[in-house]
């Protein structure tokens, strides 16, 4: 989901890894199913027509390709559970006179593998947000569809983003941080944080669990997941992620968080503490 588009502007991201206690495959077909319902629901005329393309394997295997994500879903479902290489579907409003032209999707939902042969999972979702991302209500839409998307999987990482559709995380950009062994050290080390972080059930206990957690007033809500780990949400909206409350965040996490003094990436504006979480 590196191509960022004018008409999405959030991004919400998870990260899935063989500890999760429902299969992998399975809880794919629910991400899918989740953002469908809840991010794009039927009768929302923006995102009315939807396609979907699932390629079975990097190396092979068929691509499979529908034209409408509601109207097709119990094969779009069947196509998701092997857990693919591959899956993304586009939401947009209908176009009767465009043809085979594009259209610009409003939404979107993917699944790739990703790690050594393909160790993890990245779960995503784009929507756009515009002034909706001052609006409490709709905000905590947001974190609702990914309590509800994640609450059986215990998921190694997940986050919320505004502007930035980058599937590394500032931090682990300006720490340079390997991919491969960011993915690997997920469940030791923290991989980033955001407006809402996604913390996995081994370092939630690291940091004493939701009640400590809270009681560090650095954010906003803090929503225990039914198969483990954490939702910390930052502030009421995304518009209201001040650097106040990245700090407040930084400084609550830091026990988890890698250590090293960020530096630059000439690819992004990185939104991170410019401190050593290891000396904080």
């Amino acid at each position: 989901m590196d191509d960022e588009t004018l008409t999405m502007d959030v991004a919400l991201w998870a990260t899935l890894d063989d500890r999760a206690t429902a299969p992998r495959g399975d809880l794919l077909v629910h991400w899918f199913r989740t953002a469908t319902d809840r991010l794009f629901p039927a009768g929302d005329e923006e995102t009315a027509e939807s396609w979907a393309l699932v390629t079975e394997s990097m190396t092979g295997g068929r691509d499979i390709r529908v034209r409408d994500v509601r109207a097709s879903w119990d094969r779009l479902a069947d196509a998701l559970r092997p857990s693919p290489f591959y899956a993304a579907a586009g939401f947009h409003a209908p176009s009767p006179d465009s043809g085979d032209a594009w259209v610009d999707d409003v939404g979107r939902v993917g699944g790739t593998q990703t790690g050594r042969d393909g160790s993890h999972t990245e779960l995503s979702a784009a929507v756009r947000g515009a002034e909706r991302v001052a609006d409490a209500a709709w905000c905590a839409g947001l974190v609702d569809f990914l309590a509800t998307a994640l609450d059986g999987a215990n998921p190694a990482f997940a986050r919320i983003d505004h502007r930035t559709f980058h599937e590394t995380t500032d931090l682990e950009a300006v720490l340079k941080r390997p991919r491969r062994r960011s993915l690997r050290e997920s469940r030791t080390l923290l991989r980033g944080y955001s407006w809402v972080t996604g913390v996995p059930a081994e370092l939630a206990d690291r940091l004493g669990g939701p009640a400590a957690v809270e009681a560090t007033g650095a954010f906003h809500a803090v929503r225990p997941l039914r198969a483990g780990g954490l939702l910390l949400q930052a502030s009421e909206t995304l518009a209201g992620y001040d650097d106040q409350h990245m700090e407040a965040v930084f400084r609550a996490l830091a026990p988890v968080l890698p250590p090293g003094l960020p530096g630059e990436d000439p690819g992004r504006s990185a939104r991170v503490v410019r401190k050593d979480a290891s000396r904080v």
